[in-house]
């Protein structure tokens, strides 16, 4: 599921200046982040999540883990709209990756185990914004509430 992640750190220095190679991964992990303060309950679940999602994509160590997401928390706070966060990603994505970030947005929305409608309409606009076709939108989401409902059960 990271491979997205792997083809953003190829393509930052073409779409940011090069004093900024975390742009594009700031502006993704600024996404996760408003989908784990999006319901109230299970924040630290969701921010294990999103923990991961950054050092395992990015290999990213701990100590730098933590300044991208306090630089993505800025980020996130300054943000107008959530145009504004993906933006850069849609033009810095193919369609597999886009579609892989929403998977990603699914992981942090169910990682509480349950789904709040304010989580659902965010990964909606998310996805639209990032043109990723509704029935990609619905297989991902479907494959992550599968793999939590196995998670549960095993």
């Amino acid at each position: 599921m990271t491979s997205w992640f792997e083809n953003l750190k190829s393509i930052v220095n073409r779409y940011e200046p090069s004093d900024d190679p975390h742009a594009l991964p700031r502006a993704a992990a600024a996404l996760l982040l408003e989908m784990s303060v999006t319901d109230e309950g299970g924040e630290q679940v969701e921010m294990a999540i999103v923990h991961e999602a950054i050092g395992k994509a990015f290999g990213i160590s701990p100590e730098e883990r933590e300044d991208l997401l306090h630089e993505a928390h800025d980020a996130r706070r300054q943000a107008v709209s959530t145009y504004d966060l993906t933006k850069d990603l849609r033009a810095g994505l193919d369609a597999d990756q886009r579609a892989e970030l929403v998977e990603w947005l699914w992981e942090v929305a169910f990682a509480d185990a349950r789904l709040d409608m304010h989580e659902e309409h965010l990964v909606r606009r998310v996805a639209d914004l990032l043109h990723v076709p509704h029935s990609e939108f619905i297989r991902r989401k479907l494959l992550v509430k599968e793999r939590v409902e196995q998670r549960r059960s095993g």
